[in-house]
């Protein structure tokens, strides 16, 4: 297919250290079904090989443009880079060391084209892997395939996506180019939610959005490096800020009570339990005195008060971990984390499975 001046689908890919996946993922763009699309390489200033192999499909395929950054600005700023260059009506990201069914691009596009969505939201399929490499178990996460053709029918997807993972990331997303560069919409720097702060930008100026039940993106999680199996010591900060922006959005379009309340509790509720986890790590440099200050700090803040505590916590270890706090056990909330802390490093591939709890 020769290039195009103005392809229908830009597809954004930042690449960094990637080289071991980085064919199988290019690959998995230009095979897709669906052809009116263009693929920008964005090398950021990689060590590796990858930007060699970033030239070696430009030269394949006249669809692929490569830009190769001075110098290394993480995975938001090389996808500013990308929105700025892209020629398309649409955009999508993707990841470098991931792969997609080969139709989804052409279910996510028809349901754009049909109906003029503003957006285009689909499953994933999540894949871990063990520690020497092969593929251990896959989760599935869908919704229904929903036409949210009104402002109402969107504000009330978004917390539904929220709820099962598939609004934090940017790469089951498809995203009217206009509307991302006129309201300034970019990615920030932080070390996680980078994808889910940039979706929450775009919902306050999304008109409508098509959500489809394909779990067409491959999500890879290894037992590596990678920056979802790292220590970040803003983990809890940043997991509260998630949590209290939503809410903000909700509250500001008069829609917070009810199910995005219960929700947000919920959600809430797990990042306690995650946060508590990661307090027992060395590297989080706390004692138990520390520990337990931390719990009677959380259990006096507005956000807690007014999300947890008063949530209907539905699984389980949430409604132990609710018990606890809400009655000031900070040696029974310490204890759980401490169990789930244990799990993680004994047994990841169990705790992993346990990912909709921790």
């Amino acid at each position: 297919m020769g290039e195009q001046a103005e392809p229908f689908l830009s597809v954004i890919m930042p690449v960094y250290r990637a080289q071991e996946y980085l064919a199988e993922s290019i690959e998995s763009v230009l095979t897709q079904t669906f052809e009116d699309l263009e693929l920008i390489l964005v090398d950021d200033c990689s060590p590796d090989e990858s930007g060699a192999l970033c030239e070696k499909a430009a030269a394949r395929d006249s669809r692929v443009r490569v830009l190769h950054l001075k110098e290394n600005q993480g995975a938001g700023r090389a996808r500013n880079a990308g929105i700025e260059a892209a020629r398309g009506q649409y955009l999508a990201f993707m990841d470098a060391d991931d792969t997609m069914d080969s139709d989804i691009y052409e279910k996510a596009c028809l349901s754009l084209k049909g109906a003029a969505r503003d957006m285009a939201v689909w499953g994933i399929t999540e894949e871990y892997f063990d520690r020497s490499g092969a593929l251990a178990y896959t989760n599935v996460i869908s919704l229904p395939d929903t036409d949210c053709d009104t402002v109402e029918k969107v504000r009330d997807m978004i917390i539904l996506l929220e709820e099962k993972i598939l609004f934090g990331y940017q790469w089951n997303h498809i995203y009217r180019t206009e509307l991302i560069r006129k309201h300034g919409i970019r990615f920030e720097e932080s070390i996680i939610y980078e994808d889910y702060f940039f979706n929450l930008d775009a919902a306050k100026h999304i008109r409508s959005m098509a959500v489809l039940s394909a779990p067409g993106y491959h999500y890879k999680k290894r037992m590596n490096d990678s920056i979802t199996t790292k220590f970040i010591p803003e983990y809890f900060s940043l997991a509260t800020r998630r949590i209290s922006s939503m809410e903000e959005l909700y509250r500001g379009w008069g829609a917070l009570d009810g199910a995005p309340r219960e929700i947000l509790g919920n959600m809430y509720l797990r990042y306690i339990l995650s946060g508590l986890m990661r307090n027992c790590d060395p590297r989080a440099e706390m004692d138990g005195r520390e520990r337990r200050a931390w719990v009677k700090r959380l259990i006096a803040t507005p956000l807690y008060m007014e999300t947890a505590a008063v949530c209907q916590a539905k699984q389980r270890p949430l409604r132990l971990l609710q018990k606890f706090l809400n009655s000031g056990s900070a040696s029974g909330a310490l204890a759980m984390g401490r169990a789930v802390y244990l799990v993680k490093e004994k047994a990841p591939l169990i705790f992993g499975r346990s990912r909709k709890i921790t």
